[in-house]
């Protein structure tokens, strides 16, 4: 992704933590959990999130957006799966996830197999797209179902564990279907504020239509666009989800029945958790530092995508290393990066034939260089304590 310029919000930051954790602390009055000491899959804690609390979250969490030049309503990070079995051997299920972006989190999700998940972007209609994701996720008996209604395609019927390649073979040969488009989008607005109990503006109902309407529109050949310039040479949609490890292994979240319906349950059970944030803002990022700090809860994946390469060397990085060092991490955790060499070296890690080279990175050895001042430019932060490569 190309993450945009940081917003500001100066003195106020003190004062507006705290009335986030109030709001928060009062928000999760429907959320139960049992949380023990951090490091093993069983000392994580259950959680149960209601709808009302789900929406008291988002919308709590949630600070005023910031400016950014794409739509991305899908990755440019060809790699993004190449780092998913340095993830498995890295990380021990039931922390919290942490990320940035559209969907390319439900592939990094399903496999690290969080307790819950929150993904800040600092674009509100990245929030409005993972709303419209979980209504079709919810809605859903199986991935051919959900991929059918996200392009809006009249598929034929298709066996539950059909393979990927016949599922997106028989949504490309569908025609699309306007009607049932229309229908559902209404159906989509009318579960978000009749039956969730969101206060969307028009706009916001108008953003969950826009990036609706593309994925309809342009169907498996939906790319990641930055407004002014061509999306060509941007991986499709079929692209992305066809993806591997660097084994050859498929790994997105519907590869198989089995991680789309540990995905769905994740949604069912409101544990993903989109809101607007910035990385180096000071409303949304110290308010659920700040909240998972007192409710005892840590997390283990951190993905920044390449959103680092746009404040390293900006006042705003120091913000954004403030904002790291006051959340809780567990004792393994990660990063998930991205680095793209289009302004320095070509990776080590780098896989012939991708532009990006995705990464899991040691988040303890980054603080320590930070603290250290080992971080004198972003070459240090995308080549050190890489993990499992």
């Amino acid at each position: 992704m190309n993450p945009s310029r940081p917003i500001r919000f100066g003195s106020r930051r003190r004062f507006l933590l705290v009335g986030f954790v109030v709001s928060l602390s009062l928000a999760f009055g429907l959320l139960r959990w049992n949380a023990g000491p951090v490091g093993t899959a069983a000392s994580y804690p259950q959680i149960e999130i209601s709808r009302e609390s789900f929406v008291d979250l988002v919308e709590s969490l949630s600070e005023p957006e910031g400016y950014f030049d794409t739509d991305n309503f899908i990755s440019n990070e060809t790699s993004y799966l190449h780092v998913v079995p340095a993830l498995l051997e890295a990380v021990v299920p039931g922390g919290v996830y942490f990320g940035v972006g559209p969907d390319q989190n439900f592939s990094y999700i399903v496999h690290a197999e969080p307790s819950v998940a929150v993904v800040a972007d600092i674009r509100r209609l990245n929030m409005l797209q993972h709303l419209l994701f979980k209504v079709l996720l919810e809605s859903s008996e199986d991935r051919a179902d959900f991929l059918c209604a996200l392009v809006s395609r009249n598929c034929a019927e298709v066996a539950p564990d059909a393979s990927l390649d016949a599922i997106l073979a028989l949504v490309r040969s569908a025609p699309v279907a306007w009607e049932s488009f229309e229908r559902r989008i209404e159906e989509v607005h009318r579960t978000l504020v009749e039956d969730y109990g969101f206060s969307f503006s028009e706009d916001d109902l108008d953003g969950i239509e826009y990036v609706y309407r593309s994925f309809v529109e342009q169907g498996l050949d939906l790319r990641f666009s930055s407004f002014g310039r061509s999306s060509a040479g941007y991986p499709s949609l079929e692209e992305m989800i066809l993806e591997t490890d660097r084994e050859g292994r498929r790994r997105h979240y519907l590869a198989s029945p089995e991680l789309f319906t540990r995905l769905r349950r994740m949604q069912r059970e409101n544990l993903i958790i989109p809101v607007v944030g910035d990385f180096a803002g000071d409303q949304a990022l110290p308010a659920i530092a700040a909240f998972l700090s007192e409710r005892g809860l840590s997390v283990s994946v951190f993905y920044a995508s390449n959103v680092e390469f746009y404040l390293f060397g900006r006042p705003a990085w120091d913000n954004y290393l403030d904002n790291l060092r006051a959340f809780p991490f567990s004792r393994d955790a990660v990063f998930i990066r991205s680095y793209f060499g289009t302004f320095g070296p070509r990776h080590p890690q780098n896989v012939r034939g991708h532009r990006a080279t995705s990464l899991i990175q040691a988040v303890s050895g980054f603080l320590d260089d930070a603290a250290a001042g080992r971080l004198r430019t972003y070459w240090d932060v995308v080549s050190r304590h890489t993990l499992g490569q």
